[in-house]
């Protein structure tokens, strides 16, 4: 029995929560230019034109079939890039007021090409021109806007997110996870997460195309936010199934799930507990007994997990009894292979102390995968509460176990 994903079932059928879709864009910047304007008197009088017939309040026009006239003669008109913004100006109210969405973009476009647009406000301009390409579902419009946005300066969470999904509809998912991690690493700069469901978007665009490394940050950066035990067997769970870890790697993640209390469902236990019966009868036993308090397994006579439970209780007493003497020649050893061995038990039994002393053994001997060695030294030290002790080592864990060792320095971190 294996542990599933629930990133298939749930992240990937979620529909994002930050493409707002049908909401009429506005140009939060003012249309203002400072200084003298450079309008030839064809286009400042049709301009004129146009905004008296609108009136003061775009949403209840006095005459739009006027306005949208004159808007259009100013544009014919316009000439000077002072001419082409004000045209441009007046014809994206017009086209607001007119619920005209084409109209709007077009007008966008002529004030963007005018170069006229305020610095500070350009990238206000860029979102909202991109807002209405995604609408008209103009993908590439669309990803071209939030990217100048972007650059121009919109920090929001609004054009990331827009900028996300759009490169993922265009196909092209590492571009839009790259870009998802620009806002996550912008949000804790300033202490402020994005919304849980950013995370989750890009988890699930990730796993769907396979990018394994970005999903791995995009997880971590999830788990700092918002550590749920949901959240952590999910990202655990994701890791695993995007990467290939050997089944003692699998196990070690395991431990990690079972610390961060994220172990769901029968499958979790069933699976721990087939690793460990036998090798580690102690760890095998307290795995089935909370997976047995937990209500995820029944012990039903006949049944794997029952022969499983079985033979875990009927090795405990032995095993236990066997440490003293195993710990004592393996500090006899000519190397660290014995001493890691009998760590492992003692990591099993709950005896962090202990264990943290023969994994230290280990090392100091050699003869072991120092990486596996440290990663299990770690977890001694933060089951046993030494924090910064557990973070020195975890920080010196290179290779594959790496991301491990990070999620493991993620949860020490979020430790009273």
């Amino acid at each position: 029995m294996k542990l599933v994903s629930t990133i298939t079932l749930g992240l990937a059928l979620a529909v994002s929560s930050v493409a707002v879709v049908g909401v009429q864009p506005a140009l939060a910047a003012k249309k203002e230019k400072p200084g003298k304007v450079d309008l030839t008197k064809s286009v400042r009088d049709a301009v004129a034109a146009a905004q008296a017939a609108i009136g003061p309040d775009a949403k209840a026009p006095k005459d739009i079939a006027t306005a949208t006239a004159k808007a259009a003669e100013a544009r014919a008109a316009a000439v000077t890039p002072d001419d082409k913004f004000y045209a441009g100006s007046v014809s994206y109210d017009v086209g607001r007021a007119n619920n005209d969405k084409k109209a709007q973009a077009d007008a966008l476009d002529l004030m963007l090409a005018s170069g006229k647009v305020p610095a500070a406000s350009l990238g206000n301009f860029w979102l909202v021109r991109g807002r209405l390409a995604y609408e008209a579902r103009d993908y590439a419009n669309a990803e071209r806007a939030f990217d100048q946005a972007t650059q121009a300066g919109d920090n929001s969470t609004e054009a990331f997110a827009l900028l996300v999904e759009t490169k993922d509809k265009l196909g092209k998912p590492a571009e839009a996870l790259a870009a998802l991690e620009k806002a996550i690493a912008q949000g804790e700069a300033a202490g402020k997460p994005l919304p849980e469901a950013y995370y989750q978007r890009g988890v699930a665009i990730g796993y769907k195309s396979k990018l394994a490394a970005p999903v791995e940050r995009i997880s971590q950066g999830w788990l700092k936010a918002y550590p749920t035990q949901d959240n952590w067997r999910d990202a655990l769970i994701t890791y695993r199934d995007l990467n290939k870890i050997d089944s003692d790697y699998e196990l070690d993640l395991m431990r990690l799930m079972r610390t961060a209390k994220a172990l769901k469902g029968e499958s979790d236990y069933y699976t721990y507990a087939e690793q460990v019966y036998l090798k580690f009868p102690g760890e095998g036993k307290s795995v089935i007994d909370e997976g047995v308090a937990a209500g995820m397994l029944k012990l039903t006579p006949g049944s794997n997990i029952k022969a499983f439970s079985d033979t875990s209780n009927s090795r405990v007493a032995a095993d236990k009894a066997d440490l003293a003497s195993a710990a004592a020649s393996a500090a006899k050893a000519a190397n660290g292979v014995a001493a890691r061995a009998t760590a492992d038990s003692y990591l099993g039994y709950g005896d962090y102390a202990k264990a943290a002393e023969l994994y230290k053994l280990a090392l100091q001997k050699g003869g072991v995968d120092a990486n596996v060695v440290n990663t299990r030294l770690g977890m001694a030290l933060a089951r046993s509460g030494q924090k910064d002790a557990a973070k020195q080592v975890f920080a010196a864990v290179t290779g594959p176990r790496q991301a491990l060792a990070k999620y493991w320095i993620i949860w020490v971190d979020q430790q009273a």
